[in-house]
């Protein structure tokens, strides 16, 4: 586990320098904190475990398997809605194109198109849906939007993200199988993106206050960090679920005495209930608040 300290560069030019300054925290009582949460976690839930954590006024960063693979689930919508805000700026799409909801194009989880087969729903819409509700069949309109999983791969090398990947559509990109690298990434990779595409130049201001009010207005991670987040601070966030116990989450807290910290927690290959899961990542995140609050 390290503290690292990186060079004053580029935001998109982050994954090809090399670490500068590493100083142990085998010592700190602060990040003991943490890692003895992360590691009673793996022991409880059988469960491999991967975090990473960045505090971006400090320009400081902490990881406890922060390089290993792990499957993306629907943390990555984050991803794919920054692609399509892109590529609205670029005039390659519109917002406004529009698809028409069949019952044949439904898939599991879909709680808002569900109740609108028949009608038209805007891309700006599906991403909409994708983000606060998670909707699955949104989403796939989404991917089809920004012409698929391999383009979103190109555009996270494109922001400097050299791990994170897209192979598949929903459902199949949850499978999770054990080792395969198919639509996955690394703690490390997701928190490095996020800063790049909310306060790096890859998306304009409004793009960037698009996306992070879609996440602020997410609906579906209430049992997660949302429910230990301290008082008087704020939270926007992206969860995902999978195969082999997979559960993940990325998000940006703040508050108005503490500038943002971007956290990304994964878990996977474990046969613990989806609600121990949550408390699992409640309670990791319970204990990073305590040590970043101070």
């Amino acid at each position: 586990m390290t503290f690292i300290f990186k060079a004053q560069v580029s935001i998109c030019n982050a994954f090809l320098l090399s670490f500068l300054i590493h100083i142990g925290l085998a010592g700190s009582a602060r990040a003991n904190t943490i890692l003895e949460q992360i590691e009673a976690q793996e022991h409880l839930l059988g469960a491999r475990i991967g975090v990473s954590i960045y505090d971006v006024k400090a320009n400081d960063s902490w990881d406890y398997n922060g390089n290993t693979k792990f499957p993306l689930m629907s943390t990555f919508k984050v991803l794919a809605c920054a692609k399509l805000l892109a590529d609205v700026e670029k005039g390659l799409q519109s917002f406004d194109t529009a698809t028409v909801i069949t019952t044949d194009s439904l898939i599991n989880w879909s709680p808002i198109t569900k109740k609108l087969v028949g009608e038209k729903i805007s891309l700006k819409e599906a991403c909409s849906a994708a983000m606060i509700m998670s909707d699955n069949t949104a989403t796939n309109i989404v991917f089809k939007g920004i012409d698929g999983p391999k383009a979103l791969t190109q555009f996270m090398r494109a922001i400097g993200d050299e791990f994170t990947r897209l192979d598949r559509i929903e459902p199949e990109l949850n499978e999770a199988l054990d080792g395969d690298k198919r639509d996955t990434t690394t703690p490390n990779a997701m928190v490095k993106s996020l800063h790049t595409l909310l306060f790096g130049d890859v998306l304009s201001r409004d793009s960037k206050v698009q996306l992070k009010q879609w996440m602020i207005d997410n609906k579906v991670t209430g049992s997660l960090l949302r429910s230990v987040l301290p008082e008087h601070w704020f939270i926007a966030d992206r969860s995902g679920s999978g195969g082999f116990g997979s559960r993940g989450i990325t998000a940006v807290v703040w508050s108005d005495k503490r500038t943002p910290l971007i956290i990304s927690i994964y878990l996977t290959q474990t046969d613990a209930t989806f609600a121990q899961r949550n408390k699992a990542i409640a309670d990791i995140g319970k204990a990073i608040f305590a040590v970043y609050r101070k």
